[in-house]
């Protein structure tokens, strides 16, 4: 009888265990309702496509892309987190935005590869300013560069006034005439690699291979006054190469559709090592079938990363245009297992292909994910859904009358726990694999260094002589 009762008891632990990995991987990435945008992306048709967002210091989302209602011409819209719309922004014009950023209380938008400027409520463009940068002989500009001063550094595929294909243009929109480095063909964008350097890219069919007279192609990585920075080295050798994402470490995630050295698969998503050669420790083989492609990615609490683009299979698993991965690049099957964004069973815009073109996060363990779409999981949505992160699927099993306050709530060094009973109890941290990483002995409060942890969520437990208290905090 007890070896009865003892499997029993171990069945029911296992029992409880999976039910509790269930609950917390059935509401990860579920839609977050709360997330109520009130506008009309459809009302013209289904051709709506947002490309970005970009947070205000006042808490405020700037939503981009390409959309309006029958009465407003929008491709711009302000509106708080809870989806309600900041009717004092007023974008005039609908050509489409590519790129919105704010410098102090004005924004730098291009629209139709042509760079604009409007005031803090977008009602009235500042026609000197573009005038200014308005070059006869550029043929479209590409996302820029903004520095903290209101200068810029622009790529475009045409020679600007025989300055070249990469411009720096002062706070006024002139010409800085003292930047004189170029490449030998189209610049497509620039993103920031660290504090005073930045990465260029240029792909297509005719993306650069130099660098003003140095051999590098498609992708280099320079100083703020433009100059190269010889350390590293492209492994690119064609295609439409991103750097879209700089790891701490310095190491970069690179999206698109592309070649690399001494290997002939379509890659959609590697790692480089800072100085540019493959990540080896990365899984580089994504096998994502041409001309599909990954688009973003964005990191997640637990370390890992989501993924967009547009593609029906990643590694070998079937995935609607979002999947996640683990740290190192590997598909995490876990999650994304339904139909995804706007499957094949729900897709309602004939002879198109849904897309994601940016994932980003929110406050609160959340995630906006944009795009061209209009279902995620069945539902029909905005092309802007917001999601709830994994740390949204825990089961809170148990909280004590009293209170117990665990802050700060993400956490990047140190965490402190804080109750009202006055008597020691046990503490006990646990990752999302049911592993202890820390126990102690606390009274009342107790401040615990976590710089060690693992990124990603945990689960706190204080045990008292009648019951145990859960909690849950994330690492970043």
């Amino acid at each position: 009888m007890k070896q009865l009762s003892f499997g029993l008891k171990y069945i029911f632990i296992f029992i409880f265990i999976l039910l509790f990995n269930l609950k917390v991987q059935s509401q990860a990435f579920s839609l977050d309702t709360t997330f109520n945008l009130n506008y009309n992306f459809y009302a013209s048709g289904s051709s709506a496509t947002i490309y970005g967002l970009n947070y205000e210091p006042d808490g405020k989302l700037m939503v981009y892309g390409y959309f309006f209602d029958n009465s407003t011409i929008a491709d711009i819209l302000r509106f708080y987190e809870d989806g309600s719309i900041d009717n004092s922004w007023q974008y005039p014009w609908g050509d489409g935005v590519e790129f919105l950023e704010r410098i102090n209380n004005e924004y730098i938008v291009l629209s139709l590869n042509a760079l604009n400027k409007f005031p803090y409520n977008g009602h009235i463009a500042d026609t000197a300013w573009e005038h200014n940068v308005d070059k006869p002989n550029c043929a479209f500009y590409f996302s820029p560069y903004i520095f903290l001063d209101g200068s810029m550094l622009v790529g475009n595929d045409g020679v600007c006034d025989l300055i070249g294909f990469l411009t720096k243009f002062m706070p006024n929109g002139n010409v800085d005439t003292n930047f004189r480095h170029t490449t030998n063909s189209a610049v497509f964008g620039i993103t920031k690699y660290s504090s005073d350097k930045l990465l260029l890219y240029g792909g297509g069919t005719n993306g650069f291979t130099k660098y003003d007279t140095i051999p590098i192609i498609r992708m280099c990585r320079i100083d703020t006054l433009g100059n190269l920075d010889t350390t590293f080295k492209s492994i690119i050798t064609y295609g439409n190469p991103i750097p879209y994402y700089i790891q701490n470490d310095g190491k970069i995630i690179v999206v698109g559709g592309f070649y690399i050295n001494n290997n002939n698969q379509f890659l959609s998503l590697i790692r480089l090592n800072p100085n540019g050669s493959l990540d080896s420790t990365f899984n580089n083989s994504n096998s994502v079938a041409y001309p599909d492609g990954v688009n973003c990615v964005c990191p997640t609490t637990d370390g890992g990363y989501l993924i967009g683009g547009s593609f029906s299979q990643y590694q070998g698993y079937l995935r609607n245009n979002i999947l996640k991965t683990d740290i190192n690049g590997f598909i995490d099957t876990t999650y994304f297992n339904s139909e995804g964004i706007d499957s094949t069973f729900h897709k309602n815009l004939p002879g198109d292909f849904p897309y994601i073109c940016c994932i980003q996060q929110g406050s609160n363990d959340t995630y906006y994910v944009m795009g061209y779409f209009t279902y995620y999981n069945g539902v029909h949505v905005n092309p802007i859904i917001r999601l709830k992160g994994i740390s949204a699927g825990i089961n809170e099993i148990k909280q004590e009358k009293g209170a117990v306050k665990v802050y700060p709530n993400p956490t990047k060094e140190n965490l402190t726990i804080e109750t009202n009973i006055n008597k020691e109890q046990k503490l006990e941290i646990l990752n999302l694999m049911g592993q202890t990483v820390y126990t102690s002995i606390i009274n009342k409060k107790a401040t615990i260094n976590t710089s060690a942890f693992a990124n990603g969520v945990y689960i706190i437990k204080l045990y008292t002589d009648k019951e145990t208290v859960v909690r849950k905090f994330v690492k970043e």
